[in-house]
């Protein structure tokens, strides 16, 4: 049953309950939502802090746009609750710093929750807290360490995920500071009715309450947002565009409006006992008016902990003055601050924020060395100047006739001294500075910071966690690099990041070399290997070519071998679709055996000329052969276009028997590319990249079936928020070498080889090329690929052949 998903924001400032609280959406997807989008619900919890001036349309347009960033962001939910905190992040990054000079500045604490069917997976930046209430048991988040301190600070992004699987009756809440009152009953809450959690959630407490309620109800699937005891709604009346004096508008986003989303006028929020660290916010056409607000911390008992809040915030009717903002740390208790009036506030811009710097006066040292170098220079001048006039009274007398040679001119000669120690004298100063003051000091934040992550990487507890922290420590790395190069340190820090990364995630890199000195200048869509040689199938005009190992370590082309599309005595062979290494011994004494779109074989072999014998044909004729494969000396042949896939018994080699058809009642669809039979077992691979099983039974073919589609097994846990097989392109089927009966997939666009065990159809792991400069495989897709039976793995990938060794 589809859970309906209804939300009651608590929202009390001054004693009064308010029925419009800003910054909170719930969406349901928009008809133009990205891949992946589609069937996400998306609930959006802003709070800002600060000591800014905040329209209410410039909190809607924030928590609007970071909604807009999420559905036009395809493919994985983290990626998309990632872009839309990034989108807050930059946004008032960039208001803060056009605010600085007036020491105004507004941080952003936000959750955003994305949910689909019953699984609810959310972000939460700054110290935000989130409480998770089922029936076994409530369950806490809070990791300030990992939040930060807010959006807008910094290039940075601080995300901690989570996800929670809803069930009909669970209830989750997201609040900023959790008031005292509610520390000891929300750690020990049991389950009950939305309105009950409600009521005592509000009757708890005296305090200003801002948060939101989150109720999980069997439905239909709709998003309910409740405005004090009013019913459901799922639209939001819109506001009114107000221009802002105090500061520039937020940017927008630049992207669709959602459909059937508005945005709610904003409420004057009235003084609030919260700390005096936070935004303001007005109401659009309407002044502001002065108030003082007091430290709400003073009256708290001494064995709590004080938090900061992003608290609803006074109004002035004079020009917003900065106000002292000192860091509170967790678990740390402060003394509580004396209330101050607006006259004795003094503006202290926050540490974010950093004023430019006026020219210093040079330090002591810096004095000593500029007069050093001036000297040297001097000096330097002088000794040039004497060692010149010796030179040119030395320099005639080597000449011939040196009696009556006219001597250098003096000007010339000390131009050309100029010339030479100049650029001496600098090259020497700069290698003098830049090995004292060493790398940018940009990549040294950047790796430090990658250090940090590196190090709180595996102390997470989810494996999701896990995967973005890695991946965040290689983005910061490769920044670092980009700004100055790669250095031991960097490149140490990056390889065990990826290392991680490919454990959590299941991969197996592996070295590849390239086959030959240059590209082939083809597209190739087949390949076949033996234990020496490996055939390429031309993909346009259906011509195979044959490679054999040269002696610097790589392949030669066979410029002799001939297996291509022409008549060899009475039959007419067209353009090949398929190929297949034969075994070495076989009675035609061929290496590898061909297929036409008709049925006709071709057996080639280096040094001979091909031999073709066409294939009885089926009752029905042929359609287009797609591909064949050998099992056992049995040839199976797929028809895609009949629905069909034929069996010969071979003999000898040679296969003259009429073929039987491998399907009963249930056939497969027209749209499969390639396919794989072990014994009785056939796997069909499909254009869209499902994949569907038939079972062959020899006591009454009739009774035959298929399952369509069979599941893909993803046991990895980092996976838990991607659809690794949908965002996969299936493009090849086949088994492992043996003694592996592991099935093979090659996803040609990630350029990676999945292996499923047998049966099960689990995925064990992915072959993918290794990262860093010592991948030869350029970007794009994979054409072909190819194992053969001694283990080497084969890549084909734009116009050359990638070969690695020792395949696991």
């Amino acid at each position: 049953m589809p859970l309906d998903i209804n939300l009651s924001p608590l929202y009390r400032i001054s004693g009064q309950e308010q029925a419009d609280m800003p910054g909170v959406l719930a969406l349901n997807p928009p008809k133009t939502a990205a891949r992946g989008r589609e069937q996400d619900r998306l609930i959006v919890y802003l709070l800002l802090t600060g000591n800014s001036t905040i329209t209410t349309n410039e909190y809607y347009k924030l928590a609007e746009g970071a909604a807009n960033v999420f559905y036009q962001t395809p493919r994985a939910v983290t990626s998309a609750l990632r872009a839309a905190a990034d989108f807050v992040n930059k946004a008032l990054l960039e208001r803060n710093m056009s605010t600085s000079s007036r020491g105004q500045y507004a941080l952003a604490w936000l959750s955003l929750a994305a949910v689909r069917e019953g699984q609810c997976i959310f972000s939460m930046s700054g110290p935000m807290h989130a409480y998770w209430f089922s029936q076994s048991g409530p369950r806490h988040y809070f990791e300030p360490a990992i939040t930060g301190k807010g959006l807008g600070s910094g290039q940075t992004l601080n995300i901690h995920y989570a996800q929670a699987d809803l069930t009909a009756g669970d209830h989750m809440l997201f609040c900023g500071r959790v008031p005292n009152a509610w520390a000891a009953p929300l750690e020990d809450a049991k389950p009950s009715s939305f309105d009950a959690m409600r009521r005592r959630l509000v009757t708890l407490t005296n305090e200003d309450l801002n948060a939101i309620l989150i109720h999980a109800s069997e439905g239909v699937g709709t998003m309910n947002l409740l405005k004090g005891n009013a019913s459901p709604k799922l639209e939001l009346p819109k506001a009114e565009p107000l221009q802002e004096e105090e500061a520039p508008p937020l940017p927008s986003p630049g992207l669709p409006e959602l459909e059937g989303v508005e945005s709610t006028p904003g409420h004057v929020l009235q003084p609030a006992n919260y700390a005096s660290d936070s935004a303001e916010i007005v109401e659009e056409n309407e002044p502001a008016l002065e108030s003082v607000s007091a430290d709400p911390l003073a009256s708290l008992p001494r064995q709590t902990t004080p938090r900061d809040f992003p608290a609803s915030i006074p109004r002035a009717t004079h020009k917003p003055q900065p106000v002292p903002t000192e860091e509170i740390k967790e678990n740390v208790e402060e003394p509580a601050p004396k209330p101050q009036t607006a006259e004795t506030k003094q503006p202290v811009p926050p540490e974010i924020i950093k004023q430019p710097e006026g020219p210093r006066e040079p330090s002591p040292f810096a004095r000593k060395t500029a007069k050093t170098i001036v000297s040297f220079m001097q000096g330097f001048r002088r000794s040039s100047q004497m060692f010149g006039e010796k030179l040119r009274g030395f320099l005639p007398r080597l000449l011939p006739n040196s009696e009556t040679s006219d001597a250098l001119n003096p000007s010339d000669f000390s131009m050309f001294v100029i010339a030479i120690t100049v650029p001496l004298v600098i090259v020497t100063i700069l290698f003098v500075v830049y090995s004292k003051y060493g790398r940018n000091p940009q990549f040294e934040n950047y790796i430090q910071e990658a250090q940090q992550v590196n190090q709180q990487a595996p102390s997470l507890a989810s494996p999701i966690e896990q995967r973005e922290a890695w991946n965040h420590v290689i983005e910061l790395v490769l920044k670092a690099e980009d700004i100055y190069r790669p250095t031991s340190e960097s490149i140490s820090l990056r390889q065990e990041a990826e290392a991680n990364l490919d454990k959590l995630l299941g991969i197996t890199r592996m070295q590849f070399n390239p086959a030959f000195s240059s590209k082939l200048g083809i597209d190739v869509s087949r390949m076949a290997a033996s234990e020496k040689d490996i055939y390429l199938l031309n993909a346009a005009n259906g011509d195979v070519l044959r490679a054999f190992p040269s002696g610097n370590g790589g392949f030669e082309l066979d410029t002799t071998f001939t297996c291509k599309q022409g008549v060899y005595g009475n039959y007419t062979v067209g353009p090949l679709v398929d190929i297949l290494a034969l075994p070495v011994m076989n009675f035609i004494n061929a290496t590898l055996l061909g297929i036409d779109a008709n049925g006709n074989l071709l057996y080639c072999a280096p040094g001979q000329v091909p031999q073709a014998i066409p294939l009885p044909p089926p009752d029905t004729n042929w359609g287009h052969v797609n591909a064949f494969m050998l099992d056992s000396g049995t040839l199976y042949v797929l028809d895609a276009q009949s629905r069909a896939v034929w069996v010969y018994n071979g003999k000898d080699g040679t296969y003259i028997d009429r073929p039987y058809f491998f399907f009963g009642q249930q056939t497969p669809t027209q749209d499969v590319i390639d396919f794989i039979v072990s014994g009785d077992e056939m796997y069909l691979l499909h254009g869209d990249g499902r994949l569907s099983n038939c079972s062959y039974s020899r006591i009454d073919s009739n009774t035959s079936k298929c399952q369509d589609p069979v599941p893909l097994v993803n046991p990895f846990q980092a996976y838990q928020d991607i659809d690794l097989f949908g965002a996969a392109h299936f493009t090849q089927i086949l088994f492992a070498a043996p003694p592996d009966p592991s099935i093979l997939l090659l996803d040609a666009d990630g350029q990676s080889l999945m292996r499923f065990a047998p049966r099960t159809l689990e995925l064990q792991n992915q072959f993918r090329p290794t990262t860093g400069g010592g991948n030869p495989v350029p970007s794009g897709a994979v054409g072909a690929v190819a194992v053969s039976p001694d283990h080497v793995l084969y890549l084909a990938v734009n116009g050359q052949v990638y070969f690695s060794v020792n395949m696991p």
